[in-house]
């Protein structure tokens, strides 16, 4: 008996070195997320899509995530760090991150989900990025004219919204849009930029004060992730709001109206796969997504 378990126990202690061993040579896809790692749902979302087309974490890849907790100055020192540990992938959510992880490297695939693609200088072109970059393009101006229609069908008396304009996005083609609209709609924007959520209650007071009958937040990678901080300010200083996804409406936004999460994240794991396959993202075209949710 005790030859048995002494063969037991050579067995065990050579056999889990071996396993964490192979664990390490599965493929690296490192993730650099904007907000916390609590109640995160796109870690999930984003495993879960990737499992249904058969990349399966801990059996034929590993997944890395990393969180900035809003500061965006974590982003370099998170590229760098995927760099020295050999990612085959690093997924990104936002262009601040993405700008990090291309001055990190110039070899290593990066998928970004961006507000502009284009504008934003991170490739040449939606058809063909030409560097080791390529992703999702979310800005449609259509959908920030649609925000600001919607607010005023629900609040036709209104004449003034504010805007929490995320500048860690700075797209003029994104605040054209929503120019324009607002003109045709005949209303007023008074817009508050902020940097970091730390920023949020301030904005808030500064629209209130401002006489903001209304506010509509663009979805953003920032607005996103702390989507249930913005819905409290909304509450608290009694201002209705129009933010993006759906998710942002659950966690108390009056309305939203965006992009289909579903659809972005099964864009996001399809790119992910294909890079994993070998596929240049020089040569993979940039997406936008076609669908919106209520």
């Amino acid at each position: 008996m005790k030859g048995i378990v002494a063969a037991l126990a050579i067995w065990v202690s050579a056999t889990i070195p071996a396993v964490a061993q192979d664990a390490g040579r599965l493929p690296l896809v490192g993730v650099m997320v904007t907000g916390a790692a609590p109640g995160e749902p796109l870690v999930t979302r984003f495993r879960a899509e990737l499992a249904a087309l058969g990349d399966v974490e801990g059996r034929n890849l590993r997944l890395d995530f990393r969180f900035a907790d809003g500061d965006t100055k974590r982003f370099q020192e998170m590229a760098e760090a995927f760099v020295q540990e050999k990612a085959n992938v690093i997924v990104v959510f936002s262009e601040a991150a993405a700008h990090a992880a291309q001055h990190a490297t110039g070899t290593i695939p990066i998928i970004v989900i961006a507000g502009d693609f284009v504008s934003e200088r991170l490739g040449a072109s939606l058809a063909k990025p030409g560097r080791n970059i390529t992703g999702i393009s979310m800005i449609q101006p259509e959908l920030e004219t649609k925000q600001l229609e919607i607010l005023k069908e629900m609040l036709p008396a209104a004449r003034r919204f504010g805007v929490l304009n995320d500048r860690t996005i700075p797209s003029l083609m994104r605040l054209q849009a929503r120019q324009d609209g607002a003109r045709a709609l005949g209303i007023q924007l008074q817009s508050v930029d902020v940097h970091t959520p730390a920023d949020f209650a301030t904005a808030f007071e500064t629209l209130r004060a401002g006489g903001a009958e209304a506010v509509d937040i663009p979805a953003s990678s920032m607005t996103v992730s702390f989507r249930d901080q913005l819905g409290a300010l909304a509450s608290t200083y009694k201002l209705p709001t129009m933010c993006g996804p759906p998710e942002m409406a659950a966690a108390g936004c009056l309305a939203s109206y965006g992009t289909s999460t579903h659809e972005l994240f099964g864009m996001l794991a399809d790119l992910t796969d294909k890079m994993l396959k070998g596929a240049s993202p020089a040569d993979t075209p940039a997406r936008q997504p076609t669908k919106s949710s209520w």
